[in-house]
């Protein structure tokens, strides 16, 4: 019985393995991006190109990587919903940011600028140019500092 066991757990774990094994990293262009993510670009990056775009494909997902030249990155999601702005250091277009996170960083963190941010399921974290990493749940409320 505890050879069948381990005969499995083995095989599960190969068989976990070479699907992971199969993503594929792609250079696309664009417009192959989906509509999401290019209506994202035009609104918030304006007559900027990106240099590089990757698609990510594993074998259940999908996602994007956006590179500007001026080092900002943007990742998306398979729908082109973005999930993470990274402008490495440099402060990030004010308008991705939602008003109430924006309306809180300047009360309380007066000159500096917010440099990423990442969206998840239940929030927001956000790094500023003074290197303190701020949370704040899905409706934009400050929740602690994190470090």
């Amino acid at each position: 019985m505890k050879t069948k066991l381990n005969l499995a757990t083995c095989l599960i774990a190969g068989l976990a393995f070479g699907l992971s094994a199969n993503a594929q990293k792609t250079v696309i262009t664009k417009n192959a991006l989906p509509a999401n993510a290019q209506t994202f670009l035009k609104t918030h990056f304006p007559g900027q190109e990106p240099v590089n775009i990757i698609e990510d494909k594993e074998t259940f997902s999908k996602d994007y990587k956006v590179q500007f030249t001026n080092y900002i990155e943007i990742e998306f999601d398979g729908k082109g919903n973005w999930e993470e702005v990274d402008g490495n250091h440099q402060a990030i277009p004010s308008s991705i940011i939602p008003k109430k996170i924006t309306s809180y960083v300047t009360t309380n963190f007066a000159n500096t600028a917010i440099t990423k941010i990442d969206k998840g399921t239940w929030g927001y974290e956000v790094n500023l140019s003074n290197g303190l990493e701020l949370e704040f749940n899905s409706k934009g409320n400050f929740i602690r500092i994190d470090n």
